[in-house]
């Protein structure tokens, strides 16, 4: 047997996890052609095929799982006695930031509105995990569910006709302040909503994060919905908080990671850091 390439070995895993020739190539920076000629190369030496084309789909075979476990762990020591990494990256809502704000060696990035990007940003490991409200589901990941909160409304202190609590009229009546996010194509309070009628609101003003809305409210007459995690900022910037004057489901939060750190020490340390952190803020 010829003396095994250790080479393919990147191009390989970068297609499995990308599930895709196209963005593996373009994630190493090398040509469709090169990644092709190197999964060839490396189902040579294997003795087996590794990927099967059907159409434009392509899936991976049982041997090719098989080999992914066996040697994805051993990349990711290599890896990382050679990056000598000292902090995660960790991609999570504003909500959840301020509550990891003083963990140790994590590097903290609010998460954007693209669920499919953060999965990618996990395959490719710009990032080391990520928490999110999520819909999208994977194999290649395992999600955990981590928190709760709870969903409330803000508005200006000097509100003409809203004060200390609100109904479901002027709810309806209002204008609002909301985020570009949408989950199902519905915004976050819609989708949570146990409601159907609510699911038509007027709003005024778009913006990208919840504390742009906090921002936006100012000297307004409009409402928004925001997590309950950034009730103590909304209370600094001096706005009304209230209760939803109908039924909404609290915010469900997994903490989304490869599959391929499920057993590495370190990576179940950040876990459980942040699993504490976010269970002693409910106490």
């Amino acid at each position: 047997m010829h003396e095994f390439d250790m080479n393919l070995i990147k191009p390989f895993i970068k297609v499995y996890e990308f599930n895709s020739f196209t963005k593996a190539a373009n994630d190493l920076d090398v040509s469709q052609p090169a990644i092709s000629a190197s999964i060839k190369r490396l189902e040579d030496h294997l003795g087996y095929p590794l990927f099967i084309r059907s159409g434009r789909n392509l899936t991976a075979t049982t041997s090719a799982h098989q080999f992914y476990l066996q040697i994805s762990s051993v990349i990711d020591v290599v890896d990382n006695a050679l990056t000598h990494q000292q902090r995660f990256i960790v991609n999570a809502p504003e909500s959840i930031l301020l509550k990891l704000i003083d963990l140790p060696d994590i590097q903290l990035i609010e998460a954007g509105n693209d669920e499919e990007e953060t999965l990618n940003e996990l395959r490719m490991r710009k990032i080391d995990l990520a928490i999110e409200n999520t819909t999208q589901k994977d194999n290649g990941f395992c999600f955990e569910s981590i928190y709760e909160e709870d969903i409330l409304l803000v508005c200006c202190q000097s509100h003409p006709t809203i004060q200390g609590k609100i109904t479901l009229d002027q709810y309806r009546e209002s204008g609002h302040v909301a985020m570009k996010l949408l989950r199902h194509n519905m915004r976050a309070v819609e989708f949570l909503s146990k409601t159907p009628i609510m699911r038509d609101r007027n709003i005024k003003i778009q913006v990208s994060s919840p504390a742009n809305m906090l921002l936006a409210l100012q000297n307004t007459d409009y409402i928004a919905a925001i997590p309950e995690g950034l009730k103590e900022v909304a209370i600094a910037l001096n706005l009304q908080i209230l209760t939803p004057p109908f039924e909404v489901n609290s915010i469900h939060y997994q903490m989304i990671y490869h599959k391929r750190f499920m057993k590495d020490p370190i990576h179940q340390q950040l876990r459980n850091s942040i699993k504490a952190k976010l269970n002693n803020t409910l106490v």
